[in-house]
């Protein structure tokens, strides 16, 4: 992959409280794959990672897989299904395009635990903008 591509990718690990300590693990056309060490500026009131995380992390990793394709994107559609909470640990979030189309791309995403535990599920619609 270009050099030019992948930076752009690392781009989306944003410097939000906590986020900008995830780290990317794959990475390729319509995949990406990301891990995260919980901290507690994560947890909402009642000690689980917040839902909010959850989400932004599942955004960035579709995002990055939809850049992975050479495009810029931004986020048409997210949804999410909160399946189980976490309080502590590492968590693995992946996305898959399942779907690639000439305008769009949509990525299934799911957040496991480092013991394979099913999180979080979702999907992300990205809209391509621009080759890059």
């Amino acid at each position: 992959m270009r050099e030019e591509i992948m930076e752009g990718i690392r781009r989306h690990i944003l410097p939000l409280s906590g986020v900008e300590k995830a780290e990317l693990l794959e990475v390729w056309p319509g995949h990406s794959k990301i891990t995260l060490e919980i901290t507690e500026g994560a947890l909402n009131l009642y000690g689980n990672l917040h839902g909010g995380f959850i989400f932004t992390l599942c955004d960035i990793t579709s995002g990055m897989a939809a850049y992975a394709y050479e495009y810029a994107n931004v986020t048409q559609h997210g949804n999410i299904d909160f399946i189980k909470g976490i309080s502590s640990g590492q968590i693995f979030v992946e996305a898959n395009a399942i779907h690639k189309g000439s305008r769009s791309v949509v990525n299934r995403v799911e957040v496991t635990s480092s013991d394979g535990i099913l999180l979080a599920a979702g999907s992300f619609t990205m809209y391509l903008l621009s080759a890059l």
